[in-house]
């Protein structure tokens, strides 16, 4: 019997000592989070950027080869 209480001891220092490890990864994963909440806003202007560009650039070549007709 002393054996299985010596085990159980042991586990419960084991996990005493895993709690704070468990709490530093959250606390790392939040902040993971919260830099991609950032990051995929930033992806959205870009893209939003990106097809203006596409569009004003369409829109001059169009009015180009109107205009001169090449």
């Amino acid at each position: 019997m002393t054996d299985i209480a010596r085990e159980i001891g042991r586990h419960d220092a084991d996990i005493d000592n895993l709690k704070p490890n468990v709490q530093a990864i959250r606390k790392d994963l939040d902040e993971i989070k919260e830099l991609l909440a950032q990051t995929r806003g930033g992806w959205r202007v870009l893209l939003a950027v990106g097809m203006s560009a596409g569009t004003v650039g369409a829109a001059f070549a169009k009015l180009f080869t109107w205009k001169f007709g090449t």
